[in-house]
């Protein structure tokens, strides 16, 4: 049997579907398909039932999750193992938030490449959360605190965040007015939301609400509403104005470097941290505020 099937395995026993697991393995849904089946030939058994509503595992699937789990653990443990004692080169994979990564960290981790012609980044720009453990990322950049045991955490940089709205939206719509473009009911829309109600001493009406920035911002620009927005990428928007600063850090949002213990040893892993490192130290102050 192929041992890597089992990652496959467990994770569409998570997902429950394979548009998830395809999603979760950067993997078409084909794929996915492919390994299982042949995980379940190579085992002699079924593993999942394939419902109209998702793939739900059989008995025999269940029973085996746990000691997969024991294998894929072991398994991850090596290699992290075998990776921290490499020499600066090959494959680092970067998890970092969109629009962060590629407004904050990426230009500042193509200087990374020129200097160290052995090393290559694969950049996850993927709003979820990677497993570590699991080696979905070698190492992340997170916008919200991390909250995994075991891993190794440091704050990168804090950025400052404001209200924006299109520039003359406020002499065309008055105040009582103004819509909110508004973020999922997360805890960091729920934070955004508050502080909008904060300064503005009401709850204003919403009507759109998104999972990322890049759509917020694009709605706001539109002139459909008001939203925040971190400075670092709304302040160099010629559409948009900046109503008010969150001066007071009320709603500031805090970079995190995150890396399991394993993969910190690995000199490449190491190199691309202390670059991180040096990209925050150097984000221009106006954005801290």
């Amino acid at each position: 049997m192929n041992w890597n099937d089992l990652r496959y395995f467990l994770i569409l026993a998570e997902e429950g579907s394979l548009s998830g697991a395809a999603r979760r393995l950067r993997k078409e849904h084909t794929t996915v398909a492919r390994r299982i089946e042949a995980l379940e030939e190579a085992v002699g058994t079924k593993l999942f039932d394939r419902l109209p509503r998702g793939w739900q595992l059989t008995a025999a699937g269940q029973n085996l999750v746990p000691v997969a789990e024991r294998v894929e653990a072991e398994a991850l443990g090596f290699e992290r193992q075998a990776r921290g004692d490499e020499a600066a080169h090959g494959v680092v994979r970067i998890s970092v938030p969109p629009v962060a990564g590629r407004v904050l960290f990426a230009p500042r981790l193509a200087q990374l490449l020129t200097a160290h012609k052995g090393l290559e980044f694969e950049i996850i720009g993927a709003s979820n959360v990677v497993n570590l453990a699991r080696r979905e990322a070698d190492l992340a950049v997170r916008m919200i605190t991390p909250r995994e045991p075991g891993l190794i955490t440091r704050k990168l940089v804090e950025l400052g965040v404001g209200l924006y709205a299109a520039r003359g939206y406020r002499d065309r719509v008055p105040e009582q007015d103004w819509e909110f473009c508004g973020y999922e009911d997360t805890s960091y829309g729920a934070a955004k939301k508050e502080w909008v109600r904060s300064i503005m001493g009401r709850e204003l009406p919403c009507r759109f609400r998104a999972d990322d920035t890049e759509s917020v911002r694009q709605f706001i620009a539109a002139g459909h509403g008001v939203g925040v927005l971190p400075r670092y990428l709304a302040d160099g928007d010629d559409r948009l104005e900046l109503i008010r600063a969150d001066t007071a850090g009320e709603s500031r949002e805090t970079a995190w470097l995150v890396v399991h213990p394993d993969m910190r040893r690995s000199p490449g892993v190491r190199l691309v941290m202390d670059a991180l490192i040096k990209a925050a130290d150097s984000i221009s102050a106006e954005f801290q505020v």
